[in-house]
């Protein structure tokens, strides 16, 4: 299990293959664990790193106080220290927000960009989300967490590959689930989209994801992001990367030769 000591953070990350590097940001109430499927049907053609973000996963260190940008320079301080070089970034729902922060933050270093059921960008994240009375009993209550978790993958059978994403996923800090949503809300960065006019980007949706990424989320991002292409996924919600693995590593091959990988 790979760790690599990053600031504040001991973070953990997965690592296989050789060639171009791709970096696989996950979502908020996820882990790296999440991208075992993408990681299995790409095998050895890509250097993949995934890792674990702050308060998240295996990834030891502070996470009660964190905001996009503060992901954004963990991520960066990792791939500093394995020495990698201009990467493509896939980020995840909150990885997705992730990866725009780094591209905003060094434009130039970005191959490509894939952003799968992507978060708000204009801090217009529904207010319900960040309650904070609905947080305390998500903190508070664990059967209230794993029916969240449910919302962002529902249509993955209950199984036991269900059973390992749940347990990566109860593996968030307290802290860092408080403080989540309210990061999120306050993550704004629309109007600066266009900086990014130059690097490949793709935007990828669910068709039926109704919780987060919804079509009205992602248009703003395809408004604001000159030349982004966009692809829907049939049969999935939140989260495609397990929900239909394939189709989705399928899109994502064909981006990344598209962007020369």
């Amino acid at each position: 299990m790979p760790t690599a000591q990053v600031g504040d953070l001991t973070m953990h990350y997965l690592e296989q293959g050789r060639g171009e590097p791709v970096v696989l940001i996950h979502g908020n109430t996820s882990s790296s664990v999440w991208w075992e499927p993408t990681l299995t049907r790409l095998g050895d053609d890509y250097h993949l790193i995934a890792p674990d973000l702050r308060g998240r996963g295996d990834t030891e260190g502070p996470s009660a106080e964190w905001t996009v940008e503060m992901l954004a320079h963990d991520v960066r301080g990792l791939l500093k220290h394995l020495g990698i070089g201009p990467a493509h970034l896939v980020g995840h729902s909150l990885g997705a927000n992730v990866a725009l922060q780094i591209a905003l933050d060094q434009p130039g270093w970005i191959k490509s960009l894939t952003l799968l059921n992507p978060g708000w960008v204009a801090g217009d994240m529904p207010a319900e989300l960040a309650d904070a009375e609905r947080i305390r009993q998500m903190v508070e209550n664990k059967d209230i967490l794993k029916l969240a978790l449910r919302g962002v993958a529902m249509l993955h059978p209950v199984d036991e590959a269900w059973q390992r994403l749940e347990a990566a996923s109860l593996k968030q800090r307290d802290e860092a689930s408080a403080r989540g949503p309210v990061a999120l809300q306050a993550w704004k960065v629309a109007d600066r989209l266009h900086e990014l006019a130059s690097v490949p980007a793709l935007v990828v949706r669910g068709a039926q994801d109704q919780y987060l990424s919804t079509q009205a989320v992602c248009q703003k991002i395809l408004d604001r992001l000159p030349g982004a292409r966009y692809a829907e996924i049939p049969g999935a919600s939140h989260s495609p990367n397990v929900e239909t693995p394939d189709a989705w590593v399928a899109l994502l091959r064909d981006h990344l030769a598209r962007a020369g990988a």
